[in-house]
């Protein structure tokens, strides 16, 4: 989503609506759907994760709804219509054609942000997490990743175990614990991550287009990003820490490469 809550977020899927709305065909061809019975609808409500649990904005900021709509009725709502609203107008919402709009000008969005808790339910463990998240540059925030790994519900013994396992020649007992072996377990942590999500279908789809967690219409299959709509969210990212971590709030963010 284009920074669900900014005023330019919202602004800008609200003119996508309209101009979806006023029937430019040439997007409407790449939808695949008829502009005269179809029409886009603005996702203002947040909708409950699967995963999570709680109530949050999902991957598509607008999806079609077909009906009808006489034109005068969309000339006096200039062309705007939410989800709210879908009962009022006798709008069927239409599977898999969510649309994720980032904004045109915008390179620093999120794609996803993973707790702890929401993590291990993906990547069925904890240990990546802690491992992407450690202090590794500077031996003076090197302390720091005792409460890094303890946020990520582990512990170094669990953390030294799991990438031992995975064959990196790290350090076998908690007291030789060093800086190189955090700089050695995070970049192959990340890689691992990335790999993952990559090669992993049921967690890209989960990712990019929030299946898994989210019921129809609200998962994303389109991407309208820098004045182009294409039928493929699946972007190149970069596997990065929250902004949080000094503050004790520990997650995995992905944005985009």
């Amino acid at each position: 989503m284009a920074n669900r809550g900014t005023k330019e977020g919202t602004d800008e899927e609200v003119a996508f609506v309209k101009k979806l709305n006023q029937k430019q065909s040439d997007l409407w061809k790449i939808l695949n759907l008829d502009f005269k019975t179809h029409f886009a609808v603005h996702v203002k409500t947040q909708q409950k994760g699967k995963i999570s649990k709680y109530k949050v904005f999902p991957k598509a900021d607008i999806f079609i709804a077909k009906g009808k709509i006489d034109n005068h009725i969309l000339e006096k709502i200039d062309y705007y219509v939410d989800d709210t609203q879908i009962e009022k107008y006798d709008l069927t919402p239409i599977t898999k054609t969510g649309i994720s709009v980032k904004l045109s000008d915008s390179k620093s969005y999120t794609i996803q942000k993973f707790t702890p808790t929401t993590f291990k339910k993906i990547f069925d463990n904890y240990e990546l997490g802690a491992g992407a998240s450690l202090y590794s540059k500077n031996e003076k925030d090197f302390n720091k990743n005792f409460k890094v790994i303890e946020g990520w519900n582990t512990d170094l013994n669990n953390v030294l175990s799991f990438f031992l396992n995975k064959g990196l020649e790290i350090s076998k007992n908690q007291k030789d614990f060093n800086l190189n072996d955090a700089k050695l377990i995070k970049k192959y942590a990340i890689k691992k991550i990335s790999n993952i999500i990559q090669t992993d279908e049921n967690i890209s789809n989960f990712v990019f287009q929030g299946i898994g967690n989210f019921e129809e219409p609200y998962t994303a299959h389109y991407l309208f990003e820098k004045g182009e709509l294409k039928n493929s969210c699946k972007i190149p990212f970069s596997v990065t820490t929250g902004s949080g971590r000094s503050r004790g709030d520990f997650t995995i963010v992905l944005k985009p490469k």
